[in-house]
């Protein structure tokens, strides 16, 4: 319990967005770079999908796009939202605690961005996400 409570000396500038000292510049910079990744991302994946089920005309003049741009919104406010909640946890405690660039801004930014992914798939991606994330800043894994 001593170890979740010893504070991290460093701000968000140094530990988080390294590039960058605003946490604002740095928020929209990784929001227009996730959402590139994402549509190179979906786009491919969706298509093919569609293509390999054989699916109608109407389908890609009417939900293919729709389908594409909610999938790449939830991958972007995910990696978005990360980064968000990572520079509000460190001015609202105003220090970095153990749990708070992995667990702490995790869990809210997975939890929102599920709320913009499709019905059929929000606990697969909320656990996915979330323990990606704790495990790579944690040290458990590497950087997939």
């Amino acid at each position: 319990m001593a170890a979740l409570s010893k504070s991290i000396p460093h701000n968000c500038y140094e530990i988080g967005h390294t590039w960058h000292p605003s946490c604002r510049v740095s928020f929209l910079q990784i929001t227009g770079g996730a959402l590139e990744e994402s549509l190179k991302i979906y786009a491919p994946l969706y298509l093919i999908a569609a293509i390999l089920r054989k699916r109608k005309l109407d389908y890609y003049l009417h939900k293919l796009l729709p389908e594409i741009l909610q999938s790449a919104s939830f991958l972007t406010a995910n990696g978005a939202l990360y980064m968000a909640f990572f520079c509000i946890l460190r001015r609202i405690l105003g220090k970095f605690y153990s749990w708070t660039p992995g667990f702490g801004a995790a869990l809210p930014a997975s939890y929102v961005a599920i709320l913009i992914e499709r019905k059929n798939s929000d606990m697969e991606y909320f656990f996915y996400h979330f323990l990606e994330k704790s495990a790579i800043l944690s040290g458990i894994c590497p950087l997939i």
